[in-house]
């Protein structure tokens, strides 16, 4: 194997770990649910996508390249819209905001949903 390929792709797997361990201290550091839910979705997502990228980089196998591929493209896809939909979720049994949220926005679309 390339000396050149090993450290790229140990590169994107230590980026991806790094990535995750962000999102796993937003998880315990953020003060409220809202924030640590946006905090996890976004974070994991790409430290996941970024540890998956260097491991089809470090097999260079068609294999390999199509089932990274799929988890790519099924974690980018369900990720988001599973965040989605808790939080929609806990805005429906009203979980409440940190008390330095500025809800003034959220008052407002609120109303306009409500008239739908």
């Amino acid at each position: 194997m390339n000396t050149v390929t090993l450290f790229l792709s140990a590169l994107i797997i230590i980026l991806g770990s790094i990535t995750m361990l962000i999102s796993a201290i937003g998880l315990v550091r953020l003060p409220d649910f809202y924030t640590r839910l946006s905090a996890v979705t976004k974070n994991s997502t790409l430290g996941v996508i970024l540890v998956i990228s260097g491991a089809v980089l470090y097999f260079n196998n068609i294999e390999v390249l199509l089932k990274g591929l799929g988890i790519i493209f099924f974690i980018a896809l369900t990720s988001p819209t599973s965040s989605y939909v808790i939080a929609k979720a806990a805005i429906h049994v009203k979980v409440p905001f940190w008390n330095k949220t500025n809800l003034k926005d959220f008052e407002s679309l609120e109303e306009d949903q409500e008239k739908d």
